[in-house]
């Protein structure tokens, strides 16, 4: 049954990428969740339920930041020149600040 629930929620995932590699990544990102539910259930009467337990909301957890991930990568290769734009801005305001903190410790 838990398998059953499993593969309905991973299934249709959606990450924002060619099928090929969202196979690819998920078949990774389950075997991770697998490996850990393994490692937390101490097996015995309760080990199934337990493993499920972790696996599920460990799955989820790591999809969901792999989705951010690349989410955010698709979005700084969309707009790079935005992204260039605002870390030199930074580094411009980074400097300044760091001149004027220089400049009145020496007076």
């Amino acid at each position: 049954m838990y398998s059953f629930v499993f593969q309905l929620i991973t299934s249709p995932l959606g990450l924002p990428i060619s099928p090929l590699y969202e196979y690819l990544i998920l078949l990774v990102l389950n075997e991770i969740a697998f490996q850990i539910a393994w490692n937390a259930s101490p097996g015995g009467r309760w080990g199934s339920e337990i493993h499920w337990a972790v696996r599920i909301p460990t799955f989820i957890i790591i999809w969901a930041i792999t989705y951010g991930v690349i989410w955010t990568a698709k979005w700084v290769c969309a707009n790079w020149i935005l992204v260039v734009s605002c870390i030199g801005a930074l580094a411009i305001l980074g400097g300044t600040i760091a001149l004027v903190v220089l400049r009145r410790k020496r007076v």
